[in-house]
């Protein structure tokens, strides 16, 4: 609550930003926001703010990122007279308490805590307390480190996958449909001349078909007010069939096929409607890791599916597929490209 510190040195900041991406680290205008500092022996003192473009999102966060973010700037910067040594990324937090939220100017103390840590007070411009760190150990990197990284970013891109010959792999197995069909998917196999097997849950199929199809969809006109609810609702669903499926020695050798629609966004310009499905999207993942080529993803567009594109999705070998208006995609890494500013 006394401000300026009793006994600190004014430290002058005018070149802190400078000195951070000498070693490394460069800070955009809004990371930019260490406005004075001091020091006291081992202590140092910091007033950081946010821009007046950030204000209003403030709230959004128990603490803007950037704001807490610049609280920490000061602790990578020595000296004027004395050599900087190696950027510092945060590793390991410990004793880490949030007391107010929605700041947007803090006083900050950084002090050593231990061998290699630094404690962390942040106030607010009338000294109460806004969060505390009892100890942030950082490790060391080199700037050429930090260079490199920044040139191999990589996202994901959907690519079509040439489906001739591919419908016939899939067209010789034996099908099954556990609980509702929302999707239509076995109209289309039946359609098509093939034969599928229903029942609500997969203890309840008989024997051990090839492929076991199970819908995970929001109803369309739930509406955003539901999605938590079905958001869970569609996740334990589709935990309660892996565990299960897992558990049947019988499907060792079937493959459980998870089929969403508009659970990703896998053109350019589409988004992802159905935000609860995305979450079985991240569960049935989780399993695949653990369990290779025991399950597949596809996600459908509002296009009809026609027996075809589903046999071919699944001849691909792919464990994740999307189908967009009848053409088959796949992901892939691909390097990122800096938006031009």
């Amino acid at each position: 609550s006394v401000w300026p510190p009793v006994d600190a040195v004014v430290v002058d900041v005018g070149g802190v930003y400078e000195r951070l991406a000498g070693v490394g680290l460069e800070y955009g205008p809004v990371f930019q926001g260490v406005r004075a500092a001091w020091r006291r022996g081992d202590e140092v003192f910091a007033e950081v703010a946010l821009g007046e473009e950030q204000w209003a999102e403030a709230g959004r966060f128990g603490l803007h990122p950037a704001l807490f973010d610049a609280a920490l700037h000061m602790a990578g910067v020595g000296p004027e007279d004395e050599e900087p040594g190696p950027a510092r990324l945060p590793f390991a937090w410990t004793g880490v308490s949030l007391c107010a939220t929605g700041a947007t100017e803090l006083r900050v103390r950084l002090s050593p805590s231990g061998a290699e840590g630094i404690s962390v007070l942040l106030a607010d411009p009338d000294g109460v307390p806004v969060a505390s760190v009892d100890s942030l150990v950082g490790r060391p990197v080199a700037a050429e480190q930090l260079t490199a990284s920044s040139q191999l970013m990589f996202t994901v891109e959907w690519d079509r996958v040439a489906t001739e010959g591919m419908q016939g792999a899939a067209s010789q197995v034996q099908w099954a449909m556990i609980g509702s069909d929302d999707l239509g998917l076995t109209a289309a196999l039946e359609t098509a001349g093939q034969d599928v097997v229903t029942g609500p849950e997969p203890a309840a199929l008989a024997g051990s078909p090839d492929v076991v199809l199970v819908t995970c969809a929001s109803d369309p006109d739930s509406g955003a007010q539901d999605l938590p609810s079905t958001t869970r609702h569609l996740a334990h669903r589709a935990l309660g069939v892996v565990r299960v499926w897992l558990g049947e020695e019988r499907f060792a050798g079937s493959r459980l096929v998870v089929v969403t629609r508009g659970a990703v966004a896998a053109v350019s310009g589409e988004g992802v409607p159905d935000v609860a499905a995305a979450a079985v999207w991240g569960l049935v993942r989780s399993a695949q890791a653990e369990h290779p080529d025991r399950f597949v993803l596809v996600d459908v567009d509002d296009v009809s599916v026609s027996s075809g594109v589903l046999r071919a999705a699944l001849g691909c070998g792919e464990p994740q597929v999307a189908v967009r208006s009848g053409k088959v995609l796949v992901p892939r890494l691909a390097r990122a490209v800096a938006p031009a500013v």
